[in-house]
């Protein structure tokens, strides 16, 4: 072996470099390192390294001290360890490959976000402590593996580091599940990018993002802020992408609530379609709202629209946009499903859009993309896409009213948000929001609301849910004084009453089991009336106009009630 060609070859690469015998003794040399240790006197390998034989001949990665510098000491052996080649790496010199890859390797295992490296042939080469946390995988029964093994999938086309390495096109801000842990998935965020030297693609990496813990600090912040914030006034919020509602501004605390709430939360990272199914005024629209905020299409727009409120004729042009000369008075204009992007499109009542446009849209929904009316041209559809209904769904098929094919195209996940008679004390919550934002707005000072019209309350079912509740404050708080500090059942309007007793909307506790509904009901209005009367000084007219009756009405009940003044 020539020495020399050897030792010119190694330090072409390497300049701090020695060829040595297995006794140490020292048979090449380069310039460099005559200069670190001058004067050499020996040819002696560890007297000049200042450390013994047995480290100088050992496999290990060493460290030595010269002139108060570190410097690894490396080996390679050569001709059955017969010749030792030795090389000296500055540490701290990051321009030395040896220790920028020591320095990226501790960054690598100290990185929040998970790093997954692939060779050009799919291998596994780097699969960091981050990566192992979030995807609950060893690294060690990761790396040096083919990754469509490492991961189950059997087929190296479904990999997409294979589809990255092979288009060379990356893959951006993507949401999905590679891992599952005892049969769960495991969401995250990831974007996956080539290696490109030259013309070459020589690897992919994956950088994944841990949203499951930042999903779970949102959450509790937001279930913090719902708790501490519940007299916000939202109606002058508006966000820039069109919305004015978050998951924080839900009120109620109701155990079905906070469940809700969560379940919500968790499906708002995912691209499924969402079916959101609860009667008129439960917080349908809230509730998509909410869910674009939380989610990673937060910044783009969020665009609603009711379908119940269009007439058939222009609900396509609408949605998917027209051409100019389509039909009369068309013109060149892009459809809500443009105008989301990548956002979310809002459909609330679909189950009032006409069969035939269901059909329209069921296509749009298949193929993903839409051509404009009149037009010829296809645009895609990127956006999300949630639906509402105030009816059941499997009613309305049953029925004919919605096609089976659209509902299982919209409802990649359903909600149902419960009505309010179901929310336990979340009514009183609302009702304590109410009384404060109306405060603000009529100048009043109330603070709660008596027994009475609590037991009202809690008896009555609510048909019209939150909607009708806040109806049900607003009318009452106008018909307070300045100084009422409690609301009680003398200022309901007669028109409210009469709903809430009628058709045994309210079910009222039976103290008696002898008595009849019309001797409660009778009970209520005689306890009604005669408050008023007391509040009023027994001034009939003042009583009548407060009950919103005529006085004629109002002493007509009080002689049929025998209500006399005392």
């Amino acid at each position: 072996m020539d020495i020399q060609l050897v030792g010119e070859i190694i330090h072409h690469f390497k300049p701090y470099s020695i060829l040595i015998d297995k006794t140490g003794k020292i048979l090449w040399l380069s310039n460099e390192i005559e200069e670190l240790f001058n004067p050499i006197d020996t040819d002696n390998a560890a007297i000049i390294l200042n450390t013994d034989l047995k480290t100088v001949l050992s496999n290990k990665r060493e460290k030595i001290l010269v002139n108060e510098n570190i410097y690894y000491l490396s080996k390679i052996f050569l001709k059955e360890q017969e010749i030792i080649i030795i090389v000296l790496d500055l540490i701290g010199d990051y321009n030395e490959p040896t220790t920028r890859s020591i320095c990226l390797d501790e960054i690598m295992d100290n990185l929040y976000d998970g790093v997954l490296l692939t060779d050009k042939d799919g291998k596994v080469v780097i699969y960091n402590h981050a990566m192992e946390e979030l995807e609950k995988y060893d690294a060690k029964d990761m790396i040096g593996k083919y990754i469509w093994d490492a991961y189950g999938y059997n087929d190296r086309n479904k990999s997409e580091h294979m589809q990255v390495l092979k288009s060379g096109i990356p893959i951006i801000n993507k949401y999905k599940a590679h891992a599952y842990n005892k049969g769960k998935p495991i969401y995250k965020s990831y974007s996956t990018h080539p290696i490109r030297v030259d013309d070459d693609i020589i690897g992919v990496y994956s950088i994944s993002k841990d949203e499951t813990k930042l999903q779970s600090l949102l959450t509790e912040f937001v279930e913090l802020r719902r708790q501490y914030n519940k007299a916000d006034d939202n109606d002058d919020k508006l966000y820039k992408n069109g919305t004015r509602f978050n998951f924080s501004d839900i009120i109620g605390s109701s155990k079905v609530m906070k469940t809700l709430i969560k379940e919500a939360e968790a499906i708002s990272w995912l691209d499924n379609s969402i079916l959101l199914v609860g009667d008129t005024g439960t917080g349908k629209e809230v509730f998509a709202q909410s869910i674009h905020n939380f989610g990673k299409r937060s910044i783009e727009p969020f665009i609603g629209i009711n379908c119940s409120a269009i007439p058939e004729n222009l609900l396509e042009s609408i949605l998917f946009g027209s051409v100019k000369g389509a039909y009369t008075g068309a013109i060149d204009s892009s459809g809500l499903f443009e105008e989301a992007g990548e956002g979310t499109i809002f459909l609330d009542e679909l189950n009032s859009m006409p069969i035939n446009m269901q059909a329209k849209l069921l296509r749009v929904l298949q193929e993903r993309t839409i051509r404009r009316v009149g037009g010829k041209e296809n645009y895609p559809v990127k956006c999300r896409i949630i639906s509402a209904m105030n009816e059941d769904p499997l009613m309305l098929i049953e029925e004919g009213k919605l096609r089976q094919d659209l509902f299982y195209r919209i409802s990649g996940y359903n909600l149902y948000i419960p009505p309010l008679k179901d929310r336990g004390n979340d009514l009183f919550e609302f009702t304590e929001y109410y009384i404060s934002k109306f405060n603000l707005s009529m100048g009043k000072n109330v603070v709660s609301i008596t027994d009475e019209l609590k037991e009202m309350m809690e008896n009555y079912d609510w048909p019209g849910n939150i909607r009708e509740l806040e109806h049900f404050i607003e009318n009452i708080m106008v018909r307070t004084n300045d100084n009422d500090r409690f609301l009680d059942p003398s200022n309901i309007p007669s028109y409210i009453l009469d709903a809430m007793v009628s058709n045994n909307n309210i079910n009222i506790k039976l103290k008696e089991a002898n008595e009849s509904l019309e001797e409660i009901l009778g009970k209520i209005e005689n306890k009604i009336i005669v408050k008023s009367l007391d509040k009023n000084k027994w001034n009939v007219t003042r009583t009548a106009n407060e009950l919103g009756v005529t006085r004629q009405s109002l002493i007509y009940r009080m002689r049929k009630l025998n209500i006399n003044r005392d």
